[in-house]
């Protein structure tokens, strides 16, 4: 069992995403260094009487938004629309939503955010939940995580640990949507003089490495930046992830790195940073991915479920006709919803 997460601060906020109870929740949470930081998120409630039992929760981690601290949930307009109507699905489902900015993303929190961090986004989601039924006496210690695209990742990090970090929360699940996953086997591809490959990340690579030089590394990851890597990844500290292409337009990753980031020593910082783990699920899991995906495209999602299957994983996964951000409106919801139902009922 982990350190209980401390409760800052729980206070209403007016009119966010079109909701009908929305409180903004600020808690303590390990930092990448294993010391308590603040963070913040959202505690969202349905319209309706509270169950017998309490509302049933579902932590829902949002996708990628940014690195700097306006760029999360109460700080983006575009991440509010998005993430707003999703919770409206939960919540009108009768289920309450904590929703977790995990770390650096909310106003004055400390960044800059360690993007695609298995480890802080699974214990910042999961002292989201704990912190949020310290203030809100109607949560249940009935709990399930779902998330898309980054949250993707968040999800199955966090459904990874559920279980043991936070033994005294009843675990029923884990839901992703077109998970970010296997990508630092695509970053270990850049090299020195590695000429532009069209719909290669490089601005996820640059946002992976600045949030890597946050987080204490085995390895030196600014030795493995050029002049040019290092600007782009200080600069992509300070922009929302909208930024992003405009950052990156016309950089080749040959140019932003020193050195190979497939030498032996960078893959193993980069698969601790951030490797979706395989085995060690104790829980129901769904996966729901869009064929037309290029973003993070099918093929990185299925070699994640050879690996499930290779560590004895069980899991549903349902490929729908969708592209990534569209992954929701094309069945996703409708899947993950009858997930829900089905492992973790609104009412016991």
């Amino acid at each position: 069992m982990s350190r209980r997460p401390d409760l800052v601060r729980l206070e209403p906020i007016d009119s966010w995403g079109g909701l009908h109870s929305v409180r903004l929740l600020v808690y303590t949470t390990p930092g990448p260094d294993g010391y308590s930081v603040k963070a913040t998120g959202l505690v969202c409630l349905p319209d309706a009487d509270v169950p017998a039992d309490g509302w049933r929760v579902v932590a829902w981690t949002h996708g990628t938004s940014g690195l700097s601290e306006h760029c999360g949930l109460t700080g983006s307009p575009d991440l509010e629309a998005g993430t707003g109507e999703a919770i409206g699905r939960l919540n009108a489902a009768g289920y309450a939503v904590v929703a977790p900015d995990y770390l650096g993303l909310g106003p004055g929190t400390q960044g800059p955010h360690p993007y695609l961090h298995t480890d802080t986004e699974s214990t910042a989601t999961i002292d989201a939940v704990r912190a949020a039924r310290v203030g809100v006496r109607e949560l249940s210690q009935h709990w399930a995580v779902a998330g898309q695209s980054q949250g993707g990742h968040a999800a199955l990090a966090t459904g990874h640990r559920a279980s043991t970090y936070a033994p005294e929360l009843i675990f029923h699940g884990t839901a992703a949507l077109a998970p970010a996953s296997n990508i630092e086997h695509v970053f270990a591809m850049a090299r020195p003089g590695m000429p532009s490959i069209p719909g290669f990340p490089v601005g996820s690579l640059l946002a992976v490495l600045a949030g890597m030089t946050a987080t204490p590394q085995r390895v030196d990851v600014r030795s493995y930046l050029t002049p040019t890597g290092r600007r782009l990844s200080d600069a992509i500290t300070a922009v929302c992830s909208a930024a992003w292409p405009e950052l990156a337009a016309g950089v080749a990753a040959g140019s932003v790195v020193s050195k190979p980031l497939g030498d032996n020593e960078f893959r193993r910082a980069l698969t601790e940073y951030m490797a979706v783990p395989t085995g060690g699920y104790g829980a129901p899991m769904l996966i729901v991915h869009g064929w037309r995906d290029s973003r993070v495209p099918l093929p990185l999602t299925l070699r994640l479920l050879r690996g499930f299957r290779r560590a004895g994983t069980r899991y549903e996964f349902h490929p729908v006709n969708a592209g990534h951000d569209d992954v929701r409106d094309g069945a996703g919801l409708m899947y993950l919803l009858a997930f829900l139902h089905r492992v973790m009922p609104a009412q016991g």
